[in-house]
C-alpha cells in the first residue's frame, strides 16, 4: 500500500505526500467570528479524510471531508453538537 503523509496548517493550505509527490489544498474560508473552539479539529480532520479513503475517494475528495469536518467541530465548544451539519 501507498504511504500517504497529511500535514494540516490550520487555516494555511493542507499538504499531502504521496510516492514523493507533494499537492496542497486551499482550506476554505471560514469567518473568524464562527471560531469557538479548535480542540479536536485535528481528529476531526482524520475521521473525515478516513472516512472518505476507505470509501475509495481520490485525495482531494479526501481532503474536502477533512476540512469540512474540521469545520463543523471548531464552531461548537467542545464535543457539544446538536444536530446535523449543513
Amino acid at each position: 500500500k501507498k504511504r500517504i503523509v497529511v500535514f494540516t496548517q490550520g487555516s494555511s493550505c493542507t499538504c499531502v505526500a504521496v510516492e514523493g509527490k507533494v499537492t496542497c489544498y486551499e482550506v476554505p474560508k471560514l469567518d473568524a467570528k464562527k471560531i469557538v473552539d479548535s480542540n479536536g479539529a485535528g481528529d476531526a480532520f482524520v475521521g473525515g479524510f478516513l472516512s472518505q479513503q476507505l470509501a475509495g475517494a481520490d485525495l482531494a475528495t479526501c481532503v474536502d471531508a477533512g476540512h469540512y469536518a474540521a469545520q463543523v467541530v471548531i464552531q461548537s465548544s467542545g464535543t457539544n453538537l446538536e444536530g446535523k451539519p449543513e
